[in-house]
């Protein structure tokens, strides 16, 4: 019986050992939450790695908490979870899975990549949550396939984001996988595979993405058809047809880099290359066949047309520059072929070099060939391209008026009204738009006008409200406070700065312009040809050696105050050129190697000597003076330099009779200690101008509160931040 119990319970022992081990084995590793087993020695340090590699992504916030803390805290709480619980949770699923000891090595190692990842992008402020939350899910997915040798292109194609691009290592030497995610990377962010162009320079995938970019880059696909990299062999295998088309004109165009303008032509079969050889290699039917192209835009080749548009305009308008001192039959002799568009688009595409003397001679040839076409018809023919720049440019040189006379009155509303509306609709242009509208406000003398377009811009105010456009609301706020200011000039200046939300406009505070030693310091830049000489001499006429301590070296003279407030000026002589210039990169260095920072800028000489000194304004300046022709079609160069200067310039003619009193009233107040206020210096100024020609001079000068578009781009960078929107 002994024997027999003993037999019986040895029985029963075996039979609930069996059925414990049965029990175990029925067990789903992927819902475990706990080790059926021991890590093994030779694996623990996989699980200390990705350990590791957790404690140093959770450290990054300066907190050891388990959590992840993003701005966003929705992708915060994604990347914990995935990359904290889940990967906690896959650590011991892997080790109950029955799988060897190195195909459990190799998956750590696969977590461990998309840890390490996940440090990078924490230290670059680039961690995104869903892809995290995605990447895992993917290494989960990846892996069950894997372990039933399914094929992964299905998967990747069908289920395909960045995170599995990030996942590519767990099947690296699958080639087709590869290829599928190459090819979908490509298609979705093509110029961020640009960049890593060589990790798949041999795939079909490099082919795939020069069909990609071709319909955005043209030109770049033709640079790389004509090389000699890798790129090269891509281009030229890829069987994209406008790739090809592409490939035909670098193999057959006589002039490439023009050729590729008219790829649309050549594409949709309205032109072949030997026509294009016939135009592109003469300068003045390429500029002809440019400006027709304008009239039918392409996406294509948009940005390639107004490239060349503007470097073939510059060839004329730098010509007529260059001329500045001939007789008129002379000096506009190169554009007496073109027709009125053409002349057109010189004017607008060169707004930026086109000196005054320029633009009114070949306005007032436009004009004369643009008859008897009126105004707003001649407009409409050229598809309304860049008509703000030009109405801009017409009213800051005193010229609309004159174009509007050509229409009737209510084609002059209508013309007008459509000037201010819509400015919202094209985010690309927007803010290029509103600046010219703003401009064109200070510019307008028509107070009838002014009116008629401050109730247009209010329907656009009311229309962007209704639409809670806030950019748009924005834009029109701005353009409706200014035009009313001008209206009534008589408003109060700290009003109109009080709602643009600006810094002071009317007045520059003495204490910005002081540096740390209590000295205002002034940079005077002249130029060698004789109205620089001229005008150095009418300048240092100014400067009484009883009042002003005068130095002079071979280079530039440095004026120091001996009555009042400090003031130090360092002017560069006007030598000849290119010695001018060459004196004035030493004076430059001679301040920044004494950590000199003047606040006073001022430019005296012709407008084509103006970039000369616009390259070495910095944001140091808060007063800048152009004494030059047509300086005021620069604002939004200076203003990309000098945020919070305050700018005095010329729509037209400019002269020492009226910079020369600008600068030595602005003096004036800095050796008295004072503020410099430009309502006050404005006032004095117009009684000091005796005659009526010295007065229109004048009258051309805009003083820095009357220069619309520069407020409106301060005043709208401040109202965009302010609402959330930059």
């Amino acid at each position: 019986m002994k024997n027999l119990f003993l037999i019986s319970l040895l029985i029963l022992s075996a039979s609930v050992s069996l059925a414990q081990k049965d029990k175990k084995e029925k067990k789903d590793p992927w819902t475990s939450t706990e080790l059926w087993e021991l890590i093994p020695i030779n694996r623990q340090l996989s699980h200390d790695k990705i350990d590791r590699l957790q404690k140093s992504a959770d450290e990054a916030d300066g907190n050891l908490d388990g959590k992840i803390a993003l701005k966003d805290a929705t992708g915060a709480k994604m990347i914990s979870e995935a990359m904290f619980n889940r990967v906690d949770q896959l650590q011991i699923i892997l080790e109950n899975l029955p799988l060897d000891h190195w195909k459990k090595v190799t998956n750590f190692l696969y977590i461990e990549e998309d840890l390490k990842q996940l440090n990078f992008d924490l230290k670059n402020g680039t961690a995104n949550g869903i892809y995290y939350k995605s990447l895992i899910k993917n290494f989960e997915d990846i892996f069950k396939k894997q372990q039933e040798n399914e094929n992964l292109v299905e998967y990747i194609n069908n289920n395909f984001s960045r995170s599995v691009y990030g996942s590519m290592h767990m099947f690296k030497d699958d080639k087709p996988a590869v290829a599928a995610v190459y090819n979908n990377m490509v298609r979705m962010y093509p110029d961020e595979m640009m960049k890593r162009f060589y990790e798949f320079s041999d795939q079909e995938a490099a082919q795939t993405l020069m069909a990609a970019i071709a319909p955005q880059k043209p030109n770049l696909i033709l640079t790389y058809a004509t090389s000699t990299s890798a790129e090269r062999n891509a281009v030229r295998k890829c069987q994209d047809p406008l790739v090809k088309k592409i490939v035909e004109i670098a193999d057959n165009a006589k002039t490439p880099l023009r050729a590729i303008t008219f790829l649309d032509e050549l594409n949709n079969g309205t032109m072949t290359i030997s026509q294009m050889n016939g135009f592109t290699e003469d300068n003045a039917l390429y500029f002809k066949n440019l400006i027709l192209k304008r009239n039918s835009p392409s996406p294509l080749t948009k940005k390639v047309l107004d490239r060349e548009s503007k470097l073939m305009a510059l060839e004329y308008v730098r010509t007529m520059n260059e001329l500045h001192d001939a007789q008129d039959p002379v000096r506009f002799k190169c554009i007496e072929p073109l027709n009125a568009r053409e002349m057109y688009f010189l004017m607008v595409l060169c707004s930026d070099e086109i000196y005054t003397s320029t633009f009114v001679g070949t306005f007032n040839r436009m004009l004369t060939k643009m008859a008897p076409v009126k105004g707003d018809a001649f407009l409409k023919e050229l598809g309304m391209d860049k008509f703000r720049t030009f109405i801009r440019m017409s009213a800051g040189y005193n010229k609309l008026s004159q174009f509007l006379e050509t229409m009737e009155e209510a084609n002059r509303n209508n013309l007008m009204a459509e000037f201010v509306h819509n400015i919202d609709k094209n985010k690309e242009t927007d803010i290029e738009d509103a600046v010219d509208v703003a401009d064109a406000f200070g510019s307008i003398n028509d107070e009838k006008l002014l009116h008629y377009l401050l109730d247009e811009v209010k329907k656009d105010y009311e229309r962007t409200y209704r639409e809670d456009n806030k950019r748009g609301l924005i834009v029109y706020f701005l353009l409706h406070t200014l035009c009313t200011s001008i209206i009534n000039p008589e408003g109060s200046s700290d009003e109109l700065q009080a709602q643009l939300k600006v810094p002071p406009i009317s007045f520059v505070p003495n204490k910005n312009i002081l540096d740390e030693n209590g000295v205002v310091n002034e940079l005077v830049f002249f130029y060698g040809d004789d109205d620089g000489k001229s005008s150095y001499a009418n300048y240092m006429s100014n400067y009484k050696s009883t009042e002003w301590k005068i130095e002079k070296n071979e280079n530039w003279v440095t004026l120091t105050s001996l009555l009042g407030k400090p003031i130090v000026i360092y002017a560069n002589l006007p030598l000849d050129e290119p010695k001018d210039e060459e004196a004035q990169k030493l004076m430059i260095k001679y301040l920044e190697d004494k950590n000199i920072k003047p606040s006073v800028v001022i430019h005296r000489g012709h407008s084509y000597h103006l970039p000369t000194t616009l390259k070495y304004l910095t944001a140091d300046d808060k007063i800048i003076i152009l004494g030059s022709c047509g300086g005021y079609h620069n604002l939004s160069t200076i203003l990309g330099s000098s945020e919070d200067a305050h700018i005095i310039s010329s729509k037209q003619t400019g002269t020492m009779f009226v910079t020369d009193p600008i600068i030595n009233s602005v003096n004036k107040r800095i050796l008295e200690g004072k503020d410099v206020n430009w309502i006050e210096i404005w006032n004095e100024l117009g009684v000091m101008m005796k005659t009526p020609a010295l007065q229109d001079k004048f009258n051309d000068y805009v003083p820095p509160h009357k220069n619309m578009g520069a407020l409106f781009l301060k005043a709208f960078k401040i109202q965009m931040l302010e609402n959330g929107l930059m």
